[in-house]
């Protein structure tokens, strides 16, 4: 063997084992580096802290995570206790009143985790896709809620890691029956506060910096009402980002004062854009947005219905007892064109990057990406 021939044979040698290193140290890296999302849920009975899986329930863990940075758990109830089974909370006040909850996130089941003693998991209906803000813990083993043959079960998306004994406790303490809700602890089992590890609350809130979290508008526009601060949100039924942002805003909405005049209007700059603002506006001159709006959504998001035109349009009114006549009638009406108009019109004065996007007072633009997600957008 030739001196050059060694040569080459040794780089190549070496070549490889520091590619092999080089991969090995980048996964050690990667592992070492993976975000561990934490959240301590303090109750009238102690407290306890929950380890998040984002890696194996993305969907689930965002979802879950958006009602704790809301405050959502703050004084709900852990409403079913049943020993050796489960603790279950998150969705009802005292008196056993429900919370209006986000939409539903998809099952995410089939994600290997299971539903051993000490594992959180998201509690639905029989519908697989039905889980809001529900949780349960597992108090033993229940295998019988795991994903399997295909067959979707109850998506884990975590484990209790701290204060399993405040679980056993909870467990342990005496039910009746309230209304139609089996198993409601006797004396009520309060979360009084749920947080992700380290967070100070209203300390935790960062600055908000224009032309960097938020862009003010060159051009202010008339807002319809300037006794008010006016918050206007811009959404296109035909945006998932829209339907997930739909709760969050509305929610914002109702614990505002008198003086915030909020209100929303379809963006529109394209083909299919105008044609489902043309939809909502037919809904408002037919006075049924509220009985409309959330359905139409769901239809063109979640369901992907084909309503592609006036006709498809119609036939989904009429599923909600809008006579096809009155429809078309609405729907090519002037108000309905004229309201089509200021929607254009108020999309050429925003200026948005898309939707869903919030003016404030006609001067301040917040979209999420500057903003950093949809709760810091509110």
């Amino acid at each position: 063997m030739n001196f050059k021939r060694l040569q080459f044979i040794i780089l190549i040698a070496l070549f490889t084992q520091g590619v092999f290193v080089t991969a090995a140290h980048a996964k050690d890296t990667s592992y070492k580096n993976s975000p561990s999302v934490e959240v301590i849920v303090e109750t009238t009975m102690g407290s306890f802290t929950l380890e998040l899986n984002p890696e194996k329930a993305p969907k689930t863990v965002a979802n879950f995570l958006v009602y704790v940075d809301e405050g959502f758990y703050n004084n709900t109830l852990f409403h079913r206790v049943i020993p050796r089974f489960v603790v279950q909370g998150g969705g009802f006040e005292k008196g056993m009143g429900k919370k209006p909850t986000r939409f539903p996130v998809k099952n995410e089941s089939d994600n290997g985790l299971k539903n051993i003693r000490s594992a959180v998991s998201m509690a639905r209906t029989n519908n697989p896709n039905s889980a809001t803000s529900q949780f349960f813990i597992n108090d033993r083993h229940n295998l019988s809620l795991d994903y399997r043959d295909n067959k979707p079960g109850y998506t884990v998306f975590g484990k209790v890691t701290e204060g399993m004994d405040i679980i056993d406790k909870i467990i342990r303490v005496p039910t009746t029956t309230s209304g139609s809700h089996k198993n409601v602890p006797k004396d009520d089992v309060v979360i009084l506060s749920a947080k992700r590890k380290g967070s100070t609350g209203a300390q935790d809130k960062k600055r908000f910096i224009a032309g960097e979290h938020y862009v003010v508008l060159d051009k202010p526009v008339a807002t319809r009402d300037s006794s008010k601060i006016e918050v206007v949100e811009m959404f296109s039924y035909a945006c998932s980002h829209c339907y997930e942002f739909e709760p969050l805003i509305k929610e914002w909405s109702k614990q505002q004062a008198n003086d915030v005049d909020f209100w929303y209007f379809p963006a529109v700059w394209n083909k299919t854009m105008k044609l489902f603002a043309r939809a909502f506006y037919t809904a408002q001159e037919l006075n049924i947005t509220e009985k409309i709006h959330l359905p139409l959504f769901t239809a063109i998001v979640i369901e992907q219905k084909r309503l592609s035109n006036e006709s498809d349009l119609a036939d989904f009114f009429a599923h909600y007892g809008v006579d096809k006549k009155d429809f078309a009638k609405a729907f090519n009406s002037t108000a309905v064109d004229s309201q089509l108009k200021q929607a254009k019109a108020r999309v050429r004065s925003y200026k948005p990057a898309g939707v869903p996007e919030i003016i404030v007072n006609g001067k301040y633009r917040i979209d999420r990406m500057r903003a950093g997600g949809q709760t810091e957008m509110l």
